[in-house]
């Protein structure tokens, strides 16, 4: 059978001499590394190559926190999680097309503007149904307060209904 861990962690750069010193098992080890700190307080070293191959640095914290939601049993949290991703998404898109059209992008997009447009309206539309299923399926959904928008920019009000 196959697993996938999901675990938050701190991490500092240390090199393998420094590891040494402080009593971490590095084994053949040499160079940079990650001084690794777990959610229970379990501190570790890991190699530089080992530790960014399985280890990414979160960006988006409204993403990362809904990790654990996406791989429950219970449905209801998937489905919790599915909505706070596109919301979180679909106001990332917002308010990146509002910057483009203040011309404050810092990027060259390489799709036409009316794509993202189009984009936009189907993500309005599948989060406008996926509120009508929570209702229906009582799922109770996090409100826009709890952060998704916030974390990006973007304002409800703003921008509702895809304007």
């Amino acid at each position: 059978m196959k697993y996938i861990g999901i675990k938050f962690v701190d991490a500092s750069p240390m090199t393998t001499n420094v590891a040494k010193d402080k009593g971490y098992r590095v084994n053949d080890s040499t160079g940079d590394g990650y001084e690794v700190t777990y959610e229970d307080g379990y501190r570790s070293w890991c190699p530089k190559n080992v530790f960014e191959k399985h280890n990414f640095e979160i960006k988006n914290k409204v993403l990362a926190d809904s990790c654990a939601l996406m791989v429950s049993p219970d449905y209801k949290e998937r489905f919790r999680a599915e909505y706070i991703q596109i919301r979180n998404r679909y106001y990332g898109l917002v308010h990146m097309l509002h910057d483009w059209d203040k011309g404050r992008l810092k990027f060259e997009p390489a799709s036409p503007r009316k794509l993202y447009a189009q984009q936009r309206e189907a993500m309005w539309s599948y989060l406008r149904a996926l509120e009508t299923r929570a209702h229906i399926e009582s799922i109770d959904l996090p409100s826009l307060d709890d952060g998704a928008a916030a974390s990006n920019g973007a304002k409800k009000t703003e921008y509702a209904s895809g304007q």
